[in-house]
């Protein structure tokens, strides 16, 4: 069956920030984690997935914070801190202009641990994100470019849905590394971006809390 769908990066685009660069000032001020220690240890990740060529070495040194946070620490860092100050205002008056035909995804490359939250405020239909597993490590490979796309088709392709490449949406700040997902729609928006390309439609939004 054929949907309109709206498709949502996360970090610069849902939030004006990278949401796990907040999630270690939300740790560190909640005494959750050493930050000096901490940043050595992502020093020392960042050498090795430069020498290794694999950024996965960094990934997973830099979601590694979760593991110090309960749920409950995760709730809040989305619904208390990062709410009240970082969502475009502009995001949340499109989000609400849908109508309920529309699926609404969310599809980032931030932790799934933390990213379900977004879900009590906004209720996308449904959040893909970069699973970890039980110990922290990405367990299903970065949910980023081209990996995108293909967790988008198969949780729709489960659930019997095509999407209406006319009537859909997709929305992210960086043509770079969103391309890919951007181009399963027609109508394609980059955020805040200083790139320009043709077929793609530029927008400034602005948080106002």
């Amino acid at each position: 069956m054929k949907r309109k769908v709206a498709l949502y990066d996360f970090d610069k685009t849902v939030v004006n920030c990278e949401s796990i660069v907040e999630l270690y000032k939300y740790a560190y001020k909640n005494k959750k984690i050493n930050i000096f220690k901490n940043l050595w240890k992502l020093a020392v990740a960042y050498i090795k997935s430069k020498l290794n060529s694999d950024f996965e070495i960094m990934k997973n040194q830099m979601v590694s914070v979760i593991k110090y946070l309960t749920e409950d620490d995760l709730q809040d860092f989305v619904t208390n801190y990062l709410y009240p100050k970082f969502f475009f205002s502009e995001f949340e008056d499109e989000f609400s202009s849908y109508d309920e035909d529309t699926i609404k995804i969310l599809c980032s490359a931030s932790a799934t641990n933390y990213l379900i939250y977004v879900g009590e405020l906004f209720p996308f239909d449904y959040i893909i994100g970069t699973d970890l597993d039980e110990d922290y490590k990405l367990c299903r490979g970065n949910n980023k470019k081209d990996v995108k796309v293909k967790n988008i088709e198969e949780i729709l392709k489960r659930d019997g849905y095509e999407i209406d490449y006319e009537n859909s949406l997709a929305y992210s700040d960086s043509y770079k590394d969103d391309k890919y997902m951007l181009r399963m729609v027609k109508n394609r928006f980059l955020i805040n971006s200083g790139v320009n390309k043709r077929g793609y439609i530029n927008l400034s939004w602005h948080t106002n809390k």
